[in-house]
C-alpha cells in the first residue's frame, strides 16, 4: 500500500478495524495490497482461501455457484472471509458489480492479524445470533430502588387502632405505615386513605387499622430498577411503593422520591395529566412531549421501558379523555370498556403513533345509548387527534360504530374472522388480537380475549391464513448505499424501520401467543411466556428478543434525532445515515427474522 496514511485514515471508520490503536491499524495497513476491477470482473471465489477484501470504492456483488444472487456490498464493506447467508455459511463468487477498487489482505497475512488481535477473530467468527445479542445487551447505568429509600419503614400490627396508626404517622412525620400481620406485610395506610376512608366516612378512629387498608399492595425487590417502581406507579396509578428484601420490607418508596431523582419525568407528566380539566389544559401538557421522548432515548434506556412509558403516557391522556367526556354526558348507561389496539396495547409506542381503539359493550345498546356512546366516542377520538394521536386512516377508532358494540358482537366479529378466513380479511383482523382494556369493565375484555385466543388456538386453518399474512412482511436482507437489498436481488430506496423490521417480529410472537392462548399483548411479555411454556425454545426466545431491542433502538434513536432538530419523528431511516457497524447489526438481526419467518413457513407448509 503506497499511501500508508490514506490507507490507516480509511480503516479507522471501518468496522472491527476502528476498536484498534494508531500503530495497530499502521501496521494492518502496511500488508494491504491494492486491486482495480472492472465491471463483471471475477475477483474471487470463497472456495480457496483469499484471505480479505475492503471495498475502497465501488461495489461487489456476492452470487452463489449457480449465480443465484446472495448481497451486495460497497465502500467500507468486507468479503473474502466465510459469510453467514440465509443461516449458514455458503461459498460464493464475488464479482464486481460497477468499476471498483479493492484493498486485500492475503490470506497469511488475515491470518497473523486474527491470531495478533483477539478481537477481530472473534468479530469474523461469530454468528449474527452472537452478534446481535452483543449490541442488545449494552445498557445504560441503572438506578436501584433500594438507592433512593432514605429511612426504614413505619410500621404498625393489623390489629392496632386507626387513631394509634395516625399518631405513629404524625410522630415520624410520614405520609405512610406499613400495616403488618404475623410478620410479614398484610398492607398499607396513606394520609389519603385516612381522609378518604376515615374523616370522610366519619369512622370511628378506635376500629382496626387494618380496616380501612389497602390489603396486599403491589411492591417491588430492592434491585429492581427504578423505572420498573416509575412504571408500576404509572399503570396503577400508585403513590407509594413498599420495597422488599428477602421477603421482608426494607423501606418505601414515593412518586415524589422518584421526582426528585430526576428533574423531568414521565410520572411527573402522568401526575399533572389526571388533574387536569378541559382538552385545552390537555394539549398545553401534550408539547411537552417531544423533549420528554428525547430526554428518555438519550438517557440510555432501554426499549422495552420507553415503550412502556410512552404508552401509559397515552393511557393516561385517554383515560382524562373519558373522564372528562362523562363529566359532561353523565355516568353511562351501562357497563362498557374503552380497548386500545396494535402499539398501544402491546406498550410498544414510540414518538410516532396514531390512534387504534373501541369500546365493549355490555349488551346491544338501545337507541338512546347509541346516541351517548357515539357522542363519548367522538369526544375521546376527537380530543386525542387534538393532542396529537392522529386519526386512524383505517378508521379503527370507537368513532366507527362497527368498532363500537356489544360483547356478544365482538364474538361474532372474531367467529367471521376465524371461521371463514381469507387473506384480506386475516390481514385485517390481526390487530385485534393485540388488545387491552384502558379504562371501564376489565373482566368484558377478559373474556372477550380469552374466547378469541381459545378459538384461534382450536383453529389451525386460520392460523396457516395468519401465518401466510406474517410471511408478507419480509425484512431486506442488506443495504447498498441508499438503497435496500431485498432477496431476490433488487432494490428500493430507503428502508422502513416499522414494517421491515418491528412488524415482521411482533407478527412472528402473535402467531407463537396464538398457538398457546396467551392473551398477553406485549411482545416482551408474549417472547417470556412463550419460551416458559415450551412454545419457543430459549435460544430462539433470545435471538428474537435481542432482535427487536436492536432495530427498535436504532429506531428510536434516529426519532429522537428527528424530533431534537424540530422534525416530525419518521419510520424511514436513509440506509446510509447508517454507520457500517449499525448497517453489519441489523443485517444480522434481519437475518434471525428470516430463520424465524423460514421456520414458521416449514411449520405451516405456507411459502
Amino acid at each position: 500500500m503506497h499511501d500508508l496514511n490514506l490507507a490507516t485514515e480509511f480503516l479507522h471508520t471501518v468496522p472491527p478495524f476502528n476498536t484498534l490503536d494508531q500503530d495497530e491499524l499502521n501496521s494492518v495497513a502496511r500488508k494491504l495490497e491494492a486491486a482495480y476491477y472492472p465491471q463483471g470482473k471475477v475477483i474471487f471465489e470463497s472456495s480457496a482461501s483469499q484471505g480479505l477484501a475492503i471495498i475502497r470504492k465501488g461495489a461487489v456483488r456476492l452470487v452463489d455457484a449457480e449465480h443465484k444472487f446472495l448481497d451486495k456490498r460497497s465502500e467500507g464493506e468486507l468479503f473474502g472471509h466465510p459469510i453467514w447467508f440465509h443461516g449458514e455459511q455458503k461459498p460464493y463468487v464475488a464479482e464486481a458489480e460497477e468499476d471498483c477498487l479493492v484493498w486485500h489482505l492475503p490470506a497469511a497475512g488475515f491470518e497473523r492479524v486474527l491470531a495478533k488481535y483477539p478481537l477481530l477473530g472473534e468479530y469474523f467468527s461469530s454468528h449474527h445470533k452472537i452478534r446481535v445479542s452483543a449490541a442488545a445487551q449494552v445498557k445504560a447505568a441503572v438506578t436501584q430502588v433500594r438507592d433512593l429509600i432514605k429511612r426504614v419503614p413505619v410500621q404498625i400490627d393489623s390489629q392496632a387502632s386507626i387513631r394509634e396508626a395516625a399518631r405513629l404517622m404524625s410522630r415520624e412525620k410520614v405520609s405512610s405505615v406499613l400495616v403488618m400481620r404475623d410478620g410479614a406485610l398484610g398492607g398499607i395506610v396513606t394520609d389519603k386513605d385516612l381522609r378518604q376512608r376515615v374523616l370522610a366516612e366519619d369512622l370511628d378512629p378506635g376500629n382496626v387499622i387494618e380496616s380501612v387498608m389497602t390489603a396486599n399492595p403491589k411492591m417491588l425487590p430492592a434491585d429492581s430498577g427504578v423505572d420498573a417502581a416509575l412504571l408500576l406507579m404509572m399503570r396503577e396509578n400508585y403513590h407509594h411503593l413498599p420495597i422488599m428484601d428477602d421477603g421482608k420490607p426494607v423501606g418505601l418508596v414515593t412518586a415524589g422520591d422518584i421526582l426528585r431523582s430526576q428533574s423531568e419525568h414521565p410520572l411527573r407528566l402522568v401526575r399533572d395529566i389526571h388533574k387536569k380539566k378541559s382538552v385545552d389544559e390537555l394539549l398545553t401538557l401534550s408539547q411537552r412531549l417531544p423533549s420528554l421522548f428525547v430526554r428518555m432515548v438519550n438517557m440510555g434506556r432501554d426499549v422495552e421501558q420507553i415503550g412502556r412509558m410512552i404508552t401509559h403516557i397515552t393511557d393516561a391522556f385517554t383515560v382524562r379523555l373519558v373522564q372528562l367526556a362523562e363529566g359532561e354526558l353523565g355516568p353511562p348507561p351501562m357497563r362498557f370498556a374503552w380497548v386500545v389496539f396494535g402499539s398501544q396495547a402491546r406498550e410498544e409506542q414510540t414518538a410516532r403513533t396514531d390512534q387504534d381503539n373501541g369500546m365493549v359493550l355490555e349488551r346491544k345498546a338501545q337507541e338512546e345509548e347509541v346516541v351517548y356512546f357515539s357522542n363519548l366516542a367522538d369526544q375521546v377520538c376527537h380530543g386525542l387527534d387534538r393532542l396529537g394521536y392522529v386519526l386512524c386512516p383505517g378508521e379503527i377508532m370507537a368513532l366507527n360504530a362497527k368498532w363500537r358494540v356489544s360483547l356478544a358482537k365482538w364474538k361474532r366479529h372474531f367467529d367471521l374472522w376465524i371461521d371463514s378466513p381469507e387473506p384480506k380479511s386475516v390481514m385485517h383482523s390481526s390487530i385485534f388480537f393485540d388488545m387491552r382494556c384502558v379504562y371501564g369493565d376489565q373482566p368484558l375484555v377478559d373474556e372477550l380475549l380469552s374466547y378469541a385466543t381459545k378459538r384461534a388456538k382450536q383453529n389451525r386453518i386460520f392460523r396457516r391464513f395468519m401465518a401466510a399474512n406474517v410471511l408478507s412482511h419480509r425484512p431486506p436482507i442488506g443495504f447498498f448505499r441508499r438503497f435496500v437489498q431485498e432477496d431476490d436481488g433488487t432494490q428500493s430506496e430507503g428502508l422502513n424501520l416499522k414494517h421491515r423490521g418491528i412488524v415482521p417480529i411482533t407478527d412472528l410472537v402473535r402467531m407463537r401467543a396464538l398457538e398457546g392462548g396467551i392473551k398477553l399483548a406485549n411482545t416482551f411479555d408474549r417472547i417470556e411466556l412463550g419460551s416458559m411454556l415450551g412454545l419457543m425454545n430459549p435460544g430462539d426466545a433470545s435471538s428474537i428478543r435481542d432482535a427487536l431491542i436492536l432495530i427498535g433502538r436504532i429506531r428510536l434513536e434516529y426519532q429522537a434525532q428527528q424530533v431534537a432538530q424540530g422534525q416530525a419523528a419518521t419510520n424511514f431511516v436513509p440506509p446510509d445515515e447508517l454507520s457500517p457497524l449499525m448497517r453489519r447489526n441489523l443485517k444480522s438481526a434481519f437475518m434471525l427474522v428470516k430463520e424465524a419467518q423460514e421456520a414458521l413457513a416449514l411449520r405451516y407448509q405456507v411459502h
